[in-house]
């Protein structure tokens, strides 16, 4: 399947520390980062943790930012190594594991994301983020049940949580069952009919029933909501595809790589155009 909704790690809040000139490098870094000018926010995380200062308590935080940064810069292996120091500051911290867990999964270390996961959720057993990232993690690796389980607890304590019924509608069409996914995703858009995801998902469920004008109708409905939305080009583009429009396809397809689309399909998808 193409990226869901999921919960995503961000940056941590502004972290203040005892140093007026480590506070304006974090101010610096946090500015450049929200600028998508990543190579100069990880110039300045680097700065601020280079700063001695025994007293300060918050060096686990700037090594996961400079960390997260580091994704951003496509420098995954630095960023692993930078979240491994976060967590040797602080074991077992509910947010250094979830970023850690995340870039595991995207560098296909499978079970190293899960034995962070784990470790979260030893920490917080109801941290709603972790819950919906590993039942993520049990959908790519085709465990729809254990999938399952995880996002029915989410329910328990936050019964409208709707990346957790998102997810859950996802698990229902992956199984084959359209009618209730559409049902699911058609109740998620009454009370969010602004959501662009969900459009886009509404559109796969008609793919997969081969209902290319209804699934075409609802991704032009998710790209009118939010143009740079990335996964509904690839949608777009694998309907233009079936419906024997490669031209069409192929222009969505470089849109959505363009945009960073995170499925790697995309291209396959591409060279199939070709």
């Amino acid at each position: 399947m193409k990226f869901r909704l999921i919960v995503v790690c961000l940056l941590a809040s502004s972290v203040y520390g005892f140093s007026q000139t480590r506070s304006e490098l974090i101010k610096k870094a946090e500015i450049c980062f929200s600028k998508d000018d990543y190579e100069s926010a990880e110039k300045f995380y680097k700065k601020a943790i280079e700063i001695s200062d025994p007293e300060y308590d918050k060096l686990y935080i700037l090594y996961t930012n400079l960390g997260t940064t580091q994704r951003r810069n496509e420098k995954k292996k630095e960023a692993l190594e930078s979240y491994d120091i976060a967590n040797s500051i602080k074991p077992n911290n509910v947010f250094i594991l979830n970023n850690r867990a995340s870039l595991k999964r995207q560098l296909k270390d499978y079970y190293g994301a899960l034995d962070d996961y784990g470790k979260s959720l030893e920490v917080d057993s109801l941290n709603e983020e972790t819950l919906i990232n590993r039942a993520h993690l049990y959908k790519v690796m085709c465990d729809t049940t254990l999938a399952l389980k995880d996002l029915e607890k989410v329910l328990t304590f936050k019964p409208n949580s709707f990346p957790a019924r998102n997810n859950i509608a996802d698990v229902q069409l992956n199984r084959g069952m359209y009618n209730e996914a559409l049902k699911t995703f058609n109740s998620l858009l009454y009370l969010n009919p602004n959501e662009p995801i969900l459009f886009n998902n509404i559109a796969e469920v008609y793919i997969k029933k081969n209902e290319f004008k209804l699934a075409l109708e609802y991704v032009n409905k998710a790209l009118k909501v939010r143009k740079t939305y990335a996964c509904a080009y690839m949608t777009r583009g694998e309907i233009y595809m079936k419906m024997g429009d490669l031209k069409k396809a192929k222009k969505d397809f470089q849109k959505a790589i363009a945009l960073d689309c995170e499925d790697e399909r995309v291209f396959n998808y591409l060279d199939r155009c070709n």
